[in-house]
């Protein structure tokens, strides 16, 4: 199972890194030149508010990326899970 706030903690660290792995230098370049608002963008990385699935959708299709791939929930599950092991195993 999930846990919330690992999840959209590591979907906000997500975005920030498919960003600038799409070379752009600030979120103001990659939202001016993606027709989105600066502000939206920030929300959905900074944390202000948890992004709306449209959001989400709107930068992975500006990234010109799944949006599974922006989410990586895999990774997430993974991370999680080893976490939990490693968890119960020191206990």
């Amino acid at each position: 199972m999930l846990d919330p706030e690992v999840t959209i903690t590591h979907i906000r660290e997500n975005i920030r890194q498919k960003i600038r792995d799409a070379g752009y230098a600030t979120i103001e370049k990659f939202a001016y030149e993606n027709n989105l608002t600066k502000s939206t963008i920030t929300r959905a990385i900074n944390g202000s508010r948890n992004p709306r699935l449209i959001t989400l959708i709107e930068i992975a299709n500006a990234l010109n990326i799944n949006l599974s791939e922006l989410l990586d929930l895999y990774l997430i599950e993974n991370s999680q899970k080893r976490k939990t092991k490693a968890s119960s195993s020191n206990k």
